[in-house]
């Protein structure tokens, strides 16, 4: 996603498949809503959202992951180190492009995003699960970028790898997070802007003196 340069038109497969995933989503989400996170199943999901259950586990490990949301499996190696690579000086606009490599698309469903803010809001186990996957996120990220300020001493600010990866890493999710209040209020299958993200990095700077 790199900053004035026009998003690719995504391909009709590419297009498909999120349209899938979407609608599982969306329908794990409101069957938890509505009966609660803990009378949720598999079948119960492909049934709202007719599909067979191959199709499921093809887009979902779980049944927790497509309630809450995915843990984010970041790649490693060269693949991720080309992303970090192009912006050698800001490491926490790198995991974030790192983030929406990892998902393979920059959109943000907003209906499945404001459902899931008030199933987390009203049911605890929800909160829980939704830790659950974002912990898992983190250890992947941090992993990675930990892996590439190694490699990389020269970009190095903390003299810290370990600390320097975390502390970018938990910066990133609070981006996100912030961003994600501004996404809700839009509707449809938005297109994340990378300068909304580098808006929220900067007004971090500013609160921080």
């Amino acid at each position: 996603m790199e900053q004035n340069e026009a998003p690719k038109r995504e391909g009709l497969r590419a297009r498909k498949r999120r349209m899938t995933e979407n609608i599982i989503e969306t329908s794990a989400v409101k069957l938890a809503l509505e009966h609660g996170v803990e009378n949720v199943t598999v079948e119960t999901i492909c049934e709202m959202a007719d599909i067979s259950r191959s199709t499921f586990f093809n887009y979902f490990a779980g049944r927790d992951y497509a309630i809450v949301g995915r843990a984010i499996t970041i790649p490693e190696g060269d693949e991720a180190f080309l992303v970090l690579d192009s912006c050698p000086d800001n490491l926490t606009l790198g995991i974030l492009r790192l983030i929406f490599a990892a998902i393979g698309h920059s959109n943000v469903n907003t209906e499945v995003a404001r459902l899931r803010a008030r199933l987390i809001a009203e049911q605890p186990e929800a909160g829980r699960l939704a830790l659950i996957t974002t912990l898992e996120s983190a250890h992947h990220i941090t992993r990675t970028a930990t892996a590439w300020l190694l490699a990389h001493p020269e970009h190095s600010k903390l003299g810290s790898p370990v600390r320097e990866a975390t502390m970018a890493a938990s910066l990133a999710h609070g981006i996100i997070t912030s961003q994600m209040g501004e996404w809700m209020q839009r509707e449809g299958d938005i297109s994340a802007d990378e300068a909304d993200l580098e808006r929220i990095l900067e007004d971090y700077r500013t609160l921080i003196g």
